[in-house]
């Protein structure tokens, strides 16, 4: 019987790579990263996904991630860097892409490649000279798993704004399998956008153009056509 390759092969475990444009920092900061860290574990409440293993750095994230279905799989990475995406350029009041491309994601087809690919996820710290073992790196889960401790990221205290403008960008963005970037080329789907916040969730026109990065004079102007 002839071998199928492996993109036939059902899997339900898959290595992710996020990476910032350009190989860019992403995570300036301590609290950015325990930001995304705690929307990690909380969009997995909304979408049928399981985290195994993570490790964050400064221009990049790995996460082997557990998903039944690849549209759930989809679906979590979205919601995840899109709205990491709208806290990053607000905070540090930029414009443009944040990650490159949108995720990188591997499936991993037998056991070896599962502990292999932890192995390589925890690793990552030590290879760059961050640490001298995986286990004193903070912002990965190997102490976590290591010494079967649970913690609830909810705690983590960062100055985030989740009002009704964010949330329905971030819903109009998934509905229309869009990313935050590619809206100020898509003019139609732009001003659709901009009249649903208008109109139907009443933000302004100053609060459109912080979360969606577009200067203020663009949004009024398509909002007046």
């Amino acid at each position: 019987m002839s071998r199928y390759p492996r993109s036939y092969i059902k899997t339900i475990y898959f290595h992710v790579i996020t990476q910032g444009i350009n190989k860019n920092y992403i995570f300036e900061r301590e609290e950015d990263i325990k930001y995304y860290i705690k929307i990690m574990y909380n969009l997995i409440e909304k979408q049928k996904v399981e985290i195994v293993a993570y490790c964050i750095m400064n221009n990049h994230a790995h996460m082997l991630i557990k998903a039944e279905e690849i549209k759930e799989l989809s679906k979590y990475m979205q919601r995840l860097n899109t709205k990491y995406a709208i806290y990053y350029n607000k905070k540090y009041e930029k414009v443009g892409y944040v990650f490159r491309d949108r995720y990188k994601s591997e499936g991993i087809y037998s056991e070896e490649q599962l502990y292999s690919c932890i192995n390589y996820i925890y690793n990552n710290p030590v290879k760059a000279g961050m640490c001298n073992k995986a286990e004193e790196y903070p912002y990965s889960n190997h102490r976590k798993i290591k010494n079967n401790i649970v913690e609830d990221y909810n705690f983590i205290d960062i100055n985030e704004n989740d009002g009704i403008c964010q949330n329905v960008l971030e819903k109009f963005l998934i509905e229309n399998n869009l990313e935050l970037e590619y809206l100020k080329a898509n003019k139609r789907k732009l001003r659709e956008l901009i009249m649903i916040l208008k109109q139907k969730s009443n933000c302004s026109l100053r609060e459109i153009a912080e979360y969606t990065n577009v200067s203020r004079e663009t949004i009024r102007k398509i909002y007046k056509q």
